[in-house]
């Protein structure tokens, strides 16, 4: 073999060599698990898991009076929000970095889910979506995360109507501490020692 092919031979072996650690440790999503009727309970890992929030934003604008006698007109935003955590009502935010564990569980007839939540060190608390930010506006809060590379929402309050449903796929539980998902720790090699003595 000439001597050129052999070095890229022994370059490619190097890189491939470099690569598999970096491969074998790359990052694990969250593993959630979806509920329905047509397709049961499945366990699916995602790397996208969001909490969404709505907040309602009312400007008022100058408008002519012969559109409305006050000389304004109020424009209703509605800012949706999203971060890797879960917001509390109150402004506060758990991230998802300290949680093990969320289990969302729908009440029969009724229209809030529970949200539970297990931090890493094993507390555990409970939450109805109403006590979640933006419990109390016009669109729920919810869980994103994409899914089969569909994009899918999971609402966590039903809208007050008779004709309201639950979606066809629940999420029920998302396993967000999953051991084993950091690299080991690099060992540092001790320097070697070198021989100071002189001879005469």
């Amino acid at each position: 073999m000439a001597p050129v092919g052999a070095a890229l031979l022994a370059l490619a072996a190097l890189l491939t060599l470099t690569a598999e650690p970096a491969h074998a440790w790359a990052k694990k999503g969250p593993l959630v698990t979806l509920v329905s009727e047509a397709r049961g309970e499945r366990t699916l890992e995602v790397f996208d898991l969001r909490f969404a929030s709505f907040e309602t934003i009312y400007k008022h604008k100058a408008a002519p009076r012969s559109e409305s006698p006050t000389g304004e007109r109020i424009e209703v935003i509605h800012k949706r929000k999203e971060c890797s955590c879960v917001r509390l009502a109150d402004y506060k935010k758990i991230s998802l970095q300290q949680v093990r564990q969320i289990d969302v569980t729908y009440p029969e007839g009724g229209r809030v889910a529970l949200v539970r939540i297990t931090w890493r060190d094993g507390k555990v608390r409970e939450y109805p979506a109403t006590a979640l930010y933006g419990g109390d506006g016009l669109f729920p809060p919810r869980f994103t995360a994409t899914v089969e590379g569909q994009p899918l929402e999971f609402p966590l309050i039903l809208p007050d109507t008779k004709e309201a449903a639950w979606p066809e796929e629940r999420l029920v539980r998302a396993i967000i501490y999953r051991p084993g998902t950091a690299p080991p720790p690099h060992k540092k090699t001790a320097p070697k020692k070198t021989d100071k003595s002189t001879k005469p």
